[in-house]
């Protein structure tokens, strides 16, 4: 009796890391498939010599749904959210913003089932 407990225990052990095996790469594979969004046409600019900044660009991706800006003051800080737009119907946004010299932004695009999240820098403000 314990050798068939042993033998029965061993088989479905086997049959866990083949199922496991094969779960693992299908989720791999399609994870390799995903593309990240295309952000395209992302311009950045000043209006005047105001210190108000603005952003633009499009995304054909991601359609009515919402793009983050986010921002860093120093090297070593981690890019925390400022605001978020919808994108219009053809995947287009705009944000205005301002901040401090040395602050750094950029753009998010989040991931879905079928695309990679999507980071752009924008730039940082500097002294004119």
């Amino acid at each position: 009796m314990r050798s068939s407990a042993r033998l029965i225990a061993s088989f479905l052990a086997i049959f866990a890391l083949v199922a496991l095996s094969f779960g693992g790469s299908a989720s791999a594979d399609v994870e390799a498939k995903r593309q990240a969004h295309k952000i395209i046409g992302l311009k950045a600019g000043e209006y005047g010599n105001t210190g108000k900044f603005f952003a633009k660009g499009q995304v054909t991706t991601y359609k009515n749904k919402f793009v983050k800006l986010q921002k860093k003051k120093c090297d070593k800080c981690t890019y925390k959210p400022v605001s978020q737009k919808k994108t219009t119907a053809t995947g287009k946004f705009l944000f205005n913003f301002d901040g401090p010299r040395g602050t750094c932004y950029r753009v998010l695009v989040p991931g879905t089932s079928q695309y990679k999240p999507a980071y752009r820098p924008v730039g940082c403000i500097i002294a004119a």
